[in-house]
């Protein structure tokens, strides 16, 4: 049987963070020596090569190598069935959509390179949690992959895959450049390091960043804007059919006070038992009873940042983040031959399998991903 060779970097880490309390758990594995080969040894080892690595290129590597962390952080290995889960989440939400818009050569020569499992949350020294750890968009450490809830789509879409999207996209920019206009639109906003302490609430959607962590420059910004227009649900493109001018119909100028804060431009009824819908794809929180972002609806995001960050601004946030958009469409279907909203549409489309319900609360069946034949 081929042998697989397994070559590491010596890097530094970067990663992207959530807030969340700082676990004592504590766990190290026996290293593995740099560049050292391994056979497949088992069932889930042969399903990787053969299914991921030899096809697309892409090395997901769940056996704790001492080697691949940094000593900052508190890491421990990932169980061998949720290691399995992954394989099979991994396949039918990213490799799949990605190969069926694309092609396997492009996921094989524009993608990140090597995947790293960590079984439990990492930490920074400040009690923020590790979603992922980074390195220019060729290797990514994915952590709490022992708490993986395969079956709930809000869970997989903050944990996992919103990191894949945004890791991947990161490949196409370094290859090929975006238009220069795209960071002109934010210009002097983008924060460096000092994203963290430079926004107070939400002030960074009226600045026409998506999320805090878009500030950091120009291609953060780009690759979590990507991320967040797939996972969010969007009553342009998922089915609301609610558009309307009659303002009389508005949430604004409705006598319901539910409705008042929808976001104009919708039949604000027809917009409220749509996204009601949300519910049939599971619950909108955690277990701690924090919302799950992917569970928030673009309008609503764009809504909050329909201000401007200063008086003297020539457009809104939200202005400036559609701008951002257009932008990148047009790059993605020019340079890469991509429909984003292609794409987005068939990873959505899977949602349904993975929970076992449509969006409108009809039964399917649902993936048994612990199941390494079944996928």
């Amino acid at each position: 049987m081929k042998k697989i060779l397994y070559s590491f970097l010596a890097v530094s880490l970067v990663g992207c963070t959530a807030n969340d309390k700082l676990s004592d758990e504590s766990s190290l594995m026996p290293s593995i020596e740099h560049n050292e080969r391994i056979n497949p040894q088992n069932e889930l080892d042969r399903y990787l090569y053969n299914n991921v690595e030899k096809p697309y290129n892409i090395s997901v590597l769940y056996q704790f190598i001492e080697e691949e962390v940094d000593r900052t952080y508190t890491f421990s290995p990932v169980r061998y069935e949720k290691a399995v889960e992954f394989a099979n989440i991994f396949k039918y939400l990213f490799i799949e959509p990605y190969v069926k818009m694309t092609s396997q050569k492009f996921l094989n020569e524009h993608s990140f390179r090597t995947l790293i499992l960590i079984g439990d949350p990492a930490f920074n020294p400040n009690g923020s949690k590790l979603v992922g750890l980074a390195v220019a968009g060729v290797k990514i450490h994915l952590t709490e992959i022992n708490n993986t809830e395969p079956n709930n789509i809000y869970w997989l879409n903050d944990n996992i895959l919103v990191t894949l999207y945004h890791e991947n996209a990161h490949t196409w920019h370094q290859s090929i450049r975006f238009d220069p206009e795209y960071e002109r639109i934010s210009g002097n906003d983008y924060k460096g390091g000092n994203w963290t302490t430079s926004w107070q609430g939400e002030d960074y959607l009226r600045a026409g960043f998506i999320t805090g962590y878009s500030s950091f420059n120009k291609d953060e910004d780009f690759v979590e804007l990507l991320a967040r227009y797939i996972v969010f649900f969007n009553a342009d493109l998922d089915g609301c059919n609610c558009a309307t001018t009659d303002q009389t119909q508005w949430g604004r100028n409705s006598s319901d006070p539910d409705l008042q804060s929808f976001p104009d431009g919708y039949d604000a009824v027809a917009y409220y038992n749509w996204r009601n819908k949300r519910w049939n794809y599971g619950l909108l929180y955690d277990n701690r009873y924090v919302n799950y972002d992917s569970s928030q609806v673009w309008q609503e995001v764009m809504e909050r940042a329909n201000t401007k960050i200063r008086d003297t601004e020539q457009y809104t946030g939200k202005e400036k983040i559609e701008q951002k958009i257009a932008i990148m469409k047009n790059y993605l279907s020019t340079t890469w031959n991509i429909d984003l909203d292609a794409l987005r549409a068939e990873i959505r489309s899977r949602y349904p399998y993975v929970v076992g319900k449509d969006f409108y609360g009809n039964t399917v069946p649902r993936k048994d991903f612990s199941n390494l034949n079944d996928n």
